[in-house]
């Protein structure tokens, strides 16, 4: 069985919660980890491990999903926050020195929603912190009220992965929950998707076997949640999961 390590989402100490106040809290959304089970893979949360823990507890991993959540920090990639919230550098740095492990070990990284654009970050590139007020309005890319049911289509790159796959035989639409985007792609990342107002919806690396390392901005997990029939998100995972198989030598 493949070995799936997900990056989760991490809760500094806090005084007002009733329980671990002085703990920090790493945590795993539900509907992730059921996602990827349903594939035959086992889900396993990667802690906050100290960096000279962390080594040994990835080398028993096959590949790396990066999960959704809150806003990278724009510090990361060279820019200054231009509103009150600063982004999750807590996380930023916990999930960057995990990324980096995986990426110069060649293993396969799959990253979703966050997870993608924190791809695109790690390589060189950055983004747009507020796509309402900093990109064009003709998508909308979030709806606080809909959430996971907000859709709109994409449109695939010709002959590029994706359209290779045949992932839109039967539908175009993707769920879309962000605020922030893609602005500046690193220069080794391929887009494979757009959305119609031409932000980038899904690339991958071009230094690894197509789709080995890759990232998509919607949330594969949360498709069964709608009545809209969306792409199809299995063929993604199964290619990804291809790569798994096999893992790596870690002897550089």
């Amino acid at each position: 069985m493949i070995k799936l390590g997900i990056t989760g989402g991490l809760f500094p100490p806090n005084e007002q919660r009733t329980i671990f106040q002085k703990k920090q809290l790493c945590y795993l959304e539900k509907e992730f980890a059921n996602y990827w089970a349903s594939f035959g893979v086992m889900p396993i949360l990667i802690p906050n491990l100290s960096p000279q823990l962390l080594p040994s507890f990835l080398e028993q991993l096959d590949a790396l999903a990066l999960l959704g959540g809150t806003d990278i920090s724009p510090l990361q990639y060279g820019e200054q926050p231009i509103g009150e919230w600063h982004g999750d550098s807590l996380r930023d740095d916990y999930e960057l020195s995990i990324l980096d492990w995986f990426v110069q070990k060649e293993y396969p990284v799959f990253g979703i929603c966050r997870g993608f654009q924190l791809l695109n970050v790690y390589f060189g590139g950055s983004l747009y912190q507020d796509l309402p007020s900093q990109y064009s309005k003709q998508v909308k890319h979030h709806c606080s009220k809909k959430y996971d049911l907000h859709t709109h289509p994409i449109n695939l790159v010709k002959n590029e992965l994706l359209d290779e796959l045949g992932v839109n035989k039967s539908a175009h639409l993707v769920n879309s929950i962000h605020h922030q985007g893609i602005k500046r792609l690193a220069k080794d990342l391929v887009p494979i998707a757009h959305a119609d107002d031409g932000l980038i919806e899904a690339f991958y690396y071009n230094n690894a076997p197509k789709g080995k390392v890759m990232g998509v901005q919607w949330h594969p997990e949360f498709f069964f949640n709608a009545a809209e029939k969306f792409i199809d998100d299995k063929v993604i995972i199964e290619h990804f999961l291809q790569f798994a198989s096999i893992k790596p030598s870690l002897v550089k």
